[in-house]
């Protein structure tokens, strides 16, 4: 069907469209991997607590967990933009709009408490990172 290869076209022009869409969460679960493997890298000294929301996130299969944790990634770390960026994986001015702007906002409200759930941002995000 043409509504199927289009989304496929998307997901092979769109690295952060195909982990938030892709229903195999291969190319998710390595990412995740990935950035975990860099926080330890650039932390040396963390917490109990932060190591085993790091086994969490590996670990749980919950999309919602790994969203969240790649967001805020994505907002905190210039290295996970990068690794978006690299090889033009995804477009780079929506990627950039996307992480200087919409995300910046929701993760600002998310730690005001404006949003009642994680499943809420997470989900406010998503929809702002696929509209665009």
């Amino acid at each position: 069907m043409l509504s199927e290869q289009i989304e496929n076209d998307r997901m092979k022009n769109d690295l952060l469209y195909n982990v938030l869409m892709n229903p195999d969460t291969t190319v998710m679960d390595n990412i995740v991997e990935e950035f975990v493997a860099n926080i330890d890298k650039q932390y040396t000294d963390k917490s109990k607590r932060m190591t085993h929301v790091q086994t969490i996130i590996t670990t749980d299969p919950n999309r919602l967990l790994k969203h969240s944790f790649i967001f805020f990634a994505l907002h905190q770390e210039p290295w996970a933009m990068a690794h978006f960026m690299k090889n033009n994986a995804c477009p780079p001015d929506k990627l950039s709009n996307f992480v200087a702007g919409v995300l910046k906002k929701c993760c600002e409200q998310l730690l005001k408490g404006s949003y009642t759930s994680m499943q809420a941002f997470v989900e406010d995000v998503r929809w702002n990172y696929v509209v665009l």
